[in-house]
């Protein structure tokens, strides 16, 4: 049983190695549509698997604040009035995880899903309540928040894509992973017996 445990904890460290270089990597590259990432679903993937707890939280916030940080210094553009909610978002979707701990493609669709709707929720209230570079692009009023929910639809394409498809890719890979460490380490083992 021991055997099994690190094999699984390898596999952790390594599949959450892999989500957050590909959020970080998605995040500074001009994709093909707004806001198509991963950093979703890292935090969905985070909050199922990574213990302790804190540092799960932390994975996706520091992928987060790292990216932030490079697009600030590379178009001006990375810090904006709203963006503590963004953060916000994130460690709601690290709290979706964490409750749910996907292992089956509908409990991982639909983790996905609440992360895609959180972010999008969670981000457009602080657009809406929020000044952006000194002035407010919405009437506080129940109208401006629908017109701002109305106005972010053709950006939540990529957001729902993204924290969907790739929450089901995770934790595919998580399923997967294990089975193909072990089906390597034996047959390293079978070789070094052979010899």
């Amino acid at each position: 049983m021991t055997e099994f445990n690190g094999i699984m904890k390898k596999s952790t460290i390594i599949l959450v190695t892999v989500a957050a270089t590909l959020a970080i990597g998605l995040r500074l590259i001009e994709g093909p549509m707004h806001n198509f990432s991963a950093m979703g679903a890292l935090a969905v993937l985070c909050g199922a698997v990574v213990r302790p707890t804190w540092l799960g939280l932390l994975i996706p916030l520091a992928a987060r604040l790292l990216t932030d940080s490079v697009l600030q210094l590379q178009t001006g553009h990375g810090w904006y009035g709203s963006i503590l909610f963004d953060y916000a978002a994130y460690a709601a979707s690290f709290g979706i995880g964490y409750m749910i701990r996907p292992q089956r493609v509908i409990s991982a669709f639909g983790a996905g899903l609440l992360a895609a709707i959180s972010f999008f929720v969670i981000s457009n209230v602080g657009v809406w309540c929020l000044p952006h570079e000194g002035m407010y692009l919405y009437p506080r009023t129940l109208a401006g928040l629908a017109d701002c929910f109305t106005q972010a639809i053709p950006f939540a394409r990529g957001t729902f894509i993204g924290d969907i498809g790739f929450t089901l890719a995770f934790f595919g890979m998580m399923n997967l992973l294990p089975g193909i460490l072990t089906s390597t380490k034996m047959q390293a083992m079978s070789k070094s017996s052979e010899a």
